[in-house]
């Protein structure tokens, strides 16, 4: 924390007072006039531009952090102590928030608000089971089998599909398409009326990520990738990290992020082998470590998050040295639906703006 500077003129602690002297001849006392009336213009003027610059400064530094990963808000309460494990925004301060719990929260400007549980009976079996995009579509999907919709400020009766077994992530691209993977690795599409039979894909997936309804890539126990019809089987390229999450912004260019602090690319052919950018104490139990989150709005711009309160930035070349926005807490999730806007959320119930 920075100390304020002590205002000019004023005594320090213990300061001694001055004895008093003898009076002084009329010379010396005009000169002392005149020094007293220049120590007076100094007590109640500044040098241009400090004054400012110092109270722009502490100010900033109170309530913003600023780093290679760009300048963020102070946390934003949403839910004391809640473990927030979602954000997905459809655009700049339109944000839904979801909790271990099943709780929804949505996010407008620094305001937060509750949404309350899609579904009667929550029971998350992922962490990725809030998808929104477009116009404020939002889908939730945090049970074993059923899918909530949206409705302005409430949740819409839920659809249940029969044949899942415990939803693990959820996507959507609007209205007409939205796609599950569950546990066992069943994998169901929305066409904006119904949901389809069990596509099948290959395993749980921690998140999925659609750029449109005939490209998805999953992250799975490997990537795999949604032709629109069918998912490829998974690669084993990762053998030292679990994939923690994906972001694809063109069918040319993902991002998938690792629990051993590393990125892995698509090229629009193929990821690349997992490069390290973050280096971090592993964490044990439930708690994902390394690289939580990823959210890619264009293929040059990304921001990572991490279980020690970083964001990293990608600018089409390389990833920066780590921001830390929130000292003592995991950051689980990222959603920038723009490369002006991005939101970020942690275990304790807050979130972070970057605008």
């Amino acid at each position: 924390m920075v100390t304020s500077p002590r205002p000019r003129g004023e005594r320090p602690p213990g300061s001694h007072v001055v004895p008093k002297q003898k009076r002084a001849g009329p010379i010396t006392a005009a000169v002392a006039a005149v020094a007293l009336l220049f120590l007076a213009a100094g007590c109640s003027s500044q040098s241009p531009g400090k004054s400012s610059a110092d109270t722009t400064t502490t100010r900033a530094a109170t309530t913003t952090t600023v780093g290679p990963a760009g300048t963020w808000s102070k946390a934003i309460s949403v839910a004391a102590n809640t473990d927030l494990s979602v954000v997905t925004c459809s655009a700049p301060s339109s944000c839904v928030m979801g909790s271990t719990t099943g709780q929804t929260y949505r996010l407008f400007l620094d305001k937060a608000s509750a949404l309350g549980t899609p579904v009667p009976s929550p029971s998350p079996q992922g962490v990725a089971y809030v998808s929104c995009a477009g116009s404020g579509f939002c889908a939730a999907a945090p049970n074993l089998n059923q899918v909530a919709f949206l409705s302005g400020s409430s949740w819409q009766a839920p659809a249940t599909i029969s044949a899942a077994q415990g939803i693990t992530a959820i996507e959507c691209t609007g209205p007409t398409f939205c796609i599950t993977i569950d546990g066992e690795g069943n994998s169901f599409a929305y066409n904006g009326s119904s949901w389809s039979g069990n596509i099948g894909a290959w395993g749980a997936a921690n998140q999925i990520s659609c750029v449109s309804p005939s490209f998805c890539v999953a992250a799975e126990g490997g990537p795999s990738v949604f032709n629109g019809s069918t998912w490829t089987q998974p690669g084993d390229i990762d053998s030292q990290g679990q994939l923690n999450s994906v972001s694809c912004a063109s069918t040319a260019f993902c991002v998938i992020v690792d629990s051993n602090g590393a990125v892995l690319t698509w090229n629009g052919t193929s990821f690349s082998a997992p490069a390290s950018i973050a280096t971090e104490p592993p964490l044990t139990g439930t708690n994902a470590s390394g690289l939580t989150a990823v959210s890619c709005p264009t293929a040059t711009f990304c921001r990572a998050v991490d279980s020690i309160g970083r964001v990293f930035a990608w600018n089409g070349a390389t990833w920066s040295a780590g921001t830390e926005i929130d000292n003592g807490h995991a950051l689980t999730s990222i959603s920038c639906p723009t490369v002006s806007y991005c939101v970020a959320v942690d275990r304790a119930g807050n979130a972070f703006v970057s605008s």
